[in-house]
């Protein structure tokens, strides 16, 4: 995205306020210009919201579709009740380990390069804020939820924890960034609007 945006806008600096994981989608802040991209790091910095959907019964080795099976047990959803409950137990401060398959750089490398090569490398658990967690579905493929959680908080990795607290297994089928901050997904512009506009001579930060 970035590499099409700075074309469009003929060569400009660009940069973005925080990766999405392949599989993922939603909002992602762009910064055009040298004055918009040094205030990325601040951007970087604010909460983040997300709607996630979780498919029950199966880990995958990067805790997505995009992954291989690596444990299963195809029982049933736990129920609204457990859900709600496990839920709750993740709200407020806790430790997160970031997965293998992350942007996390270790010893100067991203875990998801060491990851590629085969190598076992592993993060340091780090604090994060959960700040809102609610159930927003459940069925018997999975659970939906939606999550307000700090900077540096893998979602992946909390669907993770989340199935490991009722006994199960479990990966995100769908993960959508609705907010950062005070921006809201449904206040966005598609990629290619912006590189329509940028191409038509708006290069506007």
């Amino acid at each position: 995205m970035v590499k099409q945006i700075r074309r469009a806008a003929g060569g400009l600096k660009t940069g973005h306020a925080g990766t999405l994981d392949p599989f993922a989608e939603g909002l992602l802040i762009v910064g055009i210009g040298r004055a918009a991209t040094r205030r990325l790091g601040d951007y970087m910095k604010l909460e983040k919201e997300y709607f996630a959907a979780v498919a029950w019964g199966a880990a995958t080795d990067t805790g997505d579709p995009t992954g291989k099976i690596v444990a299963e047990a195809y029982e049933a959803t736990p129920g609204e009740g457990q859900i709600i409950e496990a839920l709750r137990r993740f709200q407020g401060v806790v430790e997160q380990t970031p997965p293998a398959y992350s942007a996390v750089k270790v010893g100067g490398v991203r875990l998801y390069k060491a990851a590629r090569r085969g190598e076992r490398v592993e993060a340091k658990p780090r604090p994060v804020e959960i700040r809102e967690l609610e159930l927003v579905n459940r069925d018997d493929q999975g659970f939906e939820f939606r999550v307000v959680c700090s900077h540096g908080t893998y979602v992946r990795t909390l669907a993770e924890d989340l199935a490991q607290a009722l006994g199960g297994y479990a990966h995100l089928k769908r993960l959508i960034r609705t907010r950062i901050g005070e921006f809201h997904l449904e206040d966005a512009e598609s990629l290619e609007g912006v590189v329509e506009r940028l191409t038509a001579g708006g290069k506007r930060s």
